[in-house]
Formats: structure tokens, sequence, C-alpha cells
């Protein structure tokens, strides 16, 4: 599996079209790329400007097949000069809580979208190359975790940037606000935060928190 993890700030004037340029092109990627499993929209709570992408692929021949499909052009067309900072990886999967499942997020795909329940946090890790190991089997401990305990955690993607090794991007999707806070409150959640706290607080950008835009919630 690949996942392309983006992090992007949009002029505030130009919000509004970048979302609507952008769902288009994840309503395109799901419904006619073989090897494109997921297209997740989201934006931070506290700073609605802040978009976020998490992406599926199969392997690295359907992410460049994405790179070269009509609706990316026209995406990054519609869509240039929108964003005063914009942060992307390309990743392994790591460990992952949910199955990508072909279709999972293209069955809503012409529903309208809208703002709902469900809770997504995505954020950008680096650590210190002697921490990359012990932070893996930290973040996976508490991942397994949280899925066996926790019945409203969708999602706890686990992705290692296929460039930089020390980099790691985590993806967590709630039912809503409440299973978000209890996962953050759980014991689990403090144990790996005593030990690696201080890498969740330092570096740019800093974690997106905030609700889900694409697919419509009852897309998941």
């Amino acid at each position: 599996m690949r996942t392309i993890t983006v992090q992007a700030t949009i002029r505030q004037d130009q919000l509004e079209g970048f979302l609507t340029a952008s769902i288009a092109n994840a309503r395109a990627s799901v419904a006619t790329e073989p090897g494109c499993r997921r297209f997740d929209i989201f934006r931070d709570g506290a700073d609605p400007a802040r978009v976020g992408f998490n992406e599926i692929y199969d392997d690295d021949g359907a992410v460049e097949a994405h790179g070269e499909s009509a609706h990316f052009a026209a995406w990054f067309a519609a869509t240039d000069g929108m964003a005063d900072q914009l942060v992307w990886a390309t990743c392994r999967g790591l460990d992952s809580t949910g199955g990508a499942r072909r279709g999972m997020n293209g069955a809503q795909s012409e529903d309208p979208p809208s703002i709902g329940g469900i809770v997504v946090y995505q954020a950008r890790i680096s650590v210190r190359p002697e921490d990359r190991d012990s932070f893996r089997a930290s973040v996976t401990e508490q991942a397994r975790a949280a899925a066996a305990a926790e019945q409203g955690l969708l999602r706890f993607d686990i992705n290692q940037n296929l460039d930089l090794a020390t980099e790691f991007w985590l993806y967590k999707v709630h039912s809503d606000a409440a299973s978000a806070r209890d996962h953050a409150a759980a014991p689990y959640t403090a144990a790996h935060l005593d030990r690696y706290g201080g890498y969740y607080s330092v570096g740019s950008p800093s974690p997106i928190s905030g609700p889900n835009i694409w697919p419509p919630d009852a897309g998941w």
C-alpha cells in the first residue's frame, strides 16, 4: 500500500474554490482509478483554512497513474496559487486498524459534501534516528490497544515517509467528538505520550484535528 498525505493552508478567499476542486478530484479518483482505495478530505477545527488529504493506493504504479490522470491535472491547474503552505509525502503503510477496501468512500460519491460528526486527526511526526524503531513500536502498540478497546475508532493508520525514514504520518478517524476525547484520555495514549509526547509539540506544520469533509459521513 502507498499513502499520499497532504496538509495545506489555503488563502481564505480561495478556500471554497479549493475544496470544490479537491472534492471533484477525490470523487473521480475513487470512481475511475482501480488502484485508488480511499481519498479523504478534512480540515482543522481551529483553523478551517487548514485542509488535509489522506489518499490510499495499491502500489507505486497506482500513485503514478493518479498523477497522470486528467482529473489530477484539472485539480492542479484549478488550485495553482491557492495555498500559502503545502506539505506532502508519499508513504508506506506500516499498520492500519481499518481495511482500505475499494469503494468504501466511492459509494456516496454523488452525495453533496457536508461537514458531519466524524473527527479526523492527522500529524506529521519527525523523530531522531535513534528513536525511530522504538517510536514505531510504541505507536503501533497504542494503535492496536485502541482498536481493541474503542468502538468509535474508525481508523488508526501509521505511515512512514518513503524518502525519510524518521518521518511518520499518523491518521486517526473517530466516529464523533466524544470518541476522540475518549481516545485522548485512554491509558495507552497517555503511555505513548509519556515517552514521545515531545515530538508532537514541535515541528511544522502542526497536527490537523477537525471535521471530515469528504466523503460524507455516510461514506464511511
